[in-house]
């Protein structure tokens, strides 16, 4: 595959991965009755239903903010896209699993493993390389 190719393959990977947090935010909101419920194990009983679903949605928020620009980033050969997609990563997974008890856990489960691949790529691998996708 070409390097252009490579480059929108993973840049719409991140980007879809990024643009499906938007649903963490009217169901956090409570504005939609999804499979989430908004309640936190960890921030819940501290914070109450209310705080702890805002915190979640400005989460949420500014991880697609995140991912979206970092697939951005990609797409224009940007050198800053990587820190931001790790940095975008983190905060997924951070959001997810302090919301684990409120949210479905299929979808769940995948966003984490999409994170997971892309740390591992990204920090362990250090794949994709520049060579590959100009970035």
């Amino acid at each position: 595959m070409s390097n252009d190719v490579w480059r929108w393959v993973i840049g719409l990977a991140v980007l879809a991965h990024g643009v499906g947090h938007v649903l963490f935010l009217p169901a956090m909101a409570g504005l939609m009755k999804l499979q989430a419920s908004g309640h936190s194990w960890l921030l819940t009983g501290i914070a109450g239903d209310g705080l702890t679903r805002g915190f979640a949605s400005l989460a949420a928020g500014v991880v697609l903010i995140a991912f979206v620009a970092a697939s951005g980033g990609l797409l224009l050969q940007a050198a800053w896209w990587r820190p931001l997609a790790i940095a975008a990563a983190v905060g997924s997974a951070v959001l997810i699993v302090t919301m684990w008890d409120g949210l479905p856990s299929s979808p769940a489960i995948a966003a984490l493993v999409f994170d997971a691949v892309v740390l591992a790529a990204l920090l362990i691998a250090r794949w994709p390389g520049e060579d590959m996708i100009g970035a």
